[in-house]
């Protein structure tokens, strides 16, 4: 296929989410962009940026509200209130699972061309994808999912715990096909992520390397989740990783974390074309400014704008679950931070130094818990162009006190504009503590997962049935096998 095809399927891949975002859920099994005589090249770059920017835009407007980091100013019955409507995982379901048939499709050209980083990196996005879709649901298709081709229309569901060992079999074979002397043929001017190019002779490729990483640092992730899980062996996995840093690699700076550069040019758009509505009915939530604020933290200019109140040139952050409407000015968050060039979060290396931090903490592996804590706020505060202030550490709120409270409520602003990963976070380990506002009703609860899609009752009503059985129902609150 020629660069021009290959220029045109790429736009047209691209566009292909806008068009059919809100089609019917067959996408399970169909897949509306598939084209003929494709390599494993056309496929990576649209998967890539039209996953990113759609667990940007669930950020923006499902875990910021959620995790009370933003209020809105106009309504009162909304997720900052506990409030969560049967259709709030729709949309991540179809979407996933349409992308996931780009990704099938990489992985089935990679193989048959005999491209082994094209076939381990459609695994690493695989992976990422249905840990996602794991960890909001419970069960899901997995192994019969997006085999249309095969006539399976109405896909078994499998287990949370199957589905957690195929992924860490999938991360454990991308991490060995992974080959650092080769790049990316299909992708000359290098893909959207780690733009990897293909190294001279003798050489080894930076951008595959970073994509080995990646493998690795995701797998970390999915084994702090169901550490306590019996049957997945996850401690004796995590030792493997931190002990052979030669063989499992994991992120070590800013510059290899999974972070998407979004230029702005077109295709390359930002997530949000319109900056006026990240700022429209909002206000930033006294518990996501004051912890700023308390800290000194460089990152609060960012995230958030000053605002007057009694003369008072400041930031101020509004109640959570407010009962009765504030009668002061909120801050409200910066545009900047939804204008490109901006980077997209997949997975970053805060996370992976936090995620040691925790480890430390809890005794499972032997380095210095607070020296991780420190490299992840650092990681944290400089992945956004901030500087670390001098005595940032010396402030009794900062230092590492040993205590899980003190790295999660930092991982918190680590995970900001990260998918569901805050989220997941505090249904694993209950922090930070979340506030509960005077408005909230009481019953109302942080949900603990997304309903399934009311249309598989319709179209895959059997295994929607037997799924629901397994699970013990199908309601938000739960309790998923990994949770706290």
């Amino acid at each position: 296929m020629n660069a021009l095809k290959q220029t045109i399927l790429y736009i047209f891949l691209i566009m292909g989410v806008a068009f059919t975002s809100c089609e019917d859920l067959d996408d399970l099994n169909t897949d509306p962009t598939r084209m003929q005589q494709a390599n494993p090249g056309v496929f990576l770059n649209p998967v890539l940026y039209n996953v990113s920017s759609y667990n940007w835009e669930r950020y923006n407007s499902f875990t910021f509200h959620l995790m009370q980091g933003i209020v809105t100013t106009n309504s009162t019955g909304g997720l900052g209130w506990y409030y969560m409507t049967d259709a709030a995982g729709d949309g991540t379901w179809s979407t996933y699972y349409r992308w996931l048939n780009n990704i099938k499709e990489m992985e089935e050209q990679a193989e048959e061309l005999n491209e082994p980083n094209y076939e381990a990196i459609a695994k690493v996005l695989k992976s990422w994808l249905y840990q996602i879709l794991v960890e909001g649901f419970g069960d899901v298709p997995m192994a019969e999912a997006i085999r249309g081709d095969e006539k399976i229309f109405t896909p078994a569901f499998d287990s949370q715990i199957d589905i957690y060992r195929t992924i860490l079999q999938e991360l454990d074979s991308a991490n060995l096909l992974f080959d650092e002397t080769q790049g990316l043929r299909y992708n000359p001017e290098g893909e959207l992520l780690y733009h990897t190019e293909t190294p001279a002779s003798g050489a080894t490729s930076a951008g595959i390397v970073k994509w080995r990483k990646f493998a690795n640092s995701l797998k970390l992730r999915v084994l702090l989740r169901v550490l306590d899980v019996n049957g997945l062996n996850a401690k004796a996995e995590i030792m493997k990783l931190i002990n052979d840093p030669v063989a499992y690699p994991l992120f070590e700076s800013n510059d290899e974390a999974a972070l998407l550069p979004v230029t702005g040019v077109y295709p390359l758009e930002a997530p949000m074309t319109r900056p006026q509505d990240f700022t429209s009915y909002k206000a930033l939530s006294e518990f996501f400014i004051d912890h700023l604020k308390e800290w000194n933290d460089p990152r609060l200019p960012i995230f958030a704008q000053q605002t007057t109140n009694d003369g008072v040139k400041s930031y101020f952050g509004w109640p959570s679950g407010y009962n009765t409407v504030p009668s002061f000015n909120g801050s409200l968050p910066n545009q900047g931070i939804v204008k490109a060039p901006m980077k997209l979060a997949l997975m970053t290396y805060a996370e992976v130094e936090f995620i040691k931090a925790e480890l430390a903490q809890k005794s499972i592996i032997s380095s210095d818990a607070a020296s991780h804590y420190r490299k992840a706020v650092e990681a944290a505060i400089t992945q956004w162009g901030a500087i670390v202030p001098e005595g940032y550490f010396d402030n009794s709120e900062t230092k590492y006190d040993n205590s899980l409270e003190r790295i999660m409520i930092q991982k918190y602003y680590a995970l900001f504009f990260c998918d569901y990963q805050q989220w997941f976070e505090y249904n694993r380990t209950g922090m930070p503590e979340m506030p509960v506002g005077e408005g909230v009703p009481t019953g109302n609860v942080m949900p603990r997962r997304f309903k399934y899609p009311s249309t598989l009752q319709r179209t895959n009503l059997a295994n929607y049935q037997k799924a629901k059985e397994s699970m013990g129902g199908d309601d938000f609150n739960l309790k998923l096998i990994w949770q706290k």
